[in-house]
């Protein structure tokens, strides 16, 4: 191997080791019946044109849109809304 390669085999190697891993599908997190509950719920309360409400998002993602949704519904949120009060 050239000397002159070295330096870029290292440096793929330290941004490799640098690059957070990819977060796990909500499905392989919870299984998929919970995974589409959260979807399910997620789309019944978030306002957004492309909301991130798919089981293959990390569930965290999920859980944060539903959160954001039902406090923008305040008074009129959905009951299950309680399980992602802060």
């Amino acid at each position: 191997m050239s000397a002159q390669r070295l330096p870029w085999i290292a440096l793929a190697a330290i941004l490799f080791a640098a690059t957070p891993a990819l977060a796990e599908s909500c499905t392989a997190e919870v299984g998929a019946e919970d995974a589409q509950t959260y979807v399910d719920q997620c789309l019944d309360v978030s306002p957004a044109t492309r909301p991130p409400c798919n089981a293959e998002n990390a569930c965290q993602l999920i859980w944060d849109e539903i959160a954001r949704g039902c406090a923008l519904l305040g008074e009129d949120a959905p009951d299950f809304c309680s399980d992602y009060e802060e």
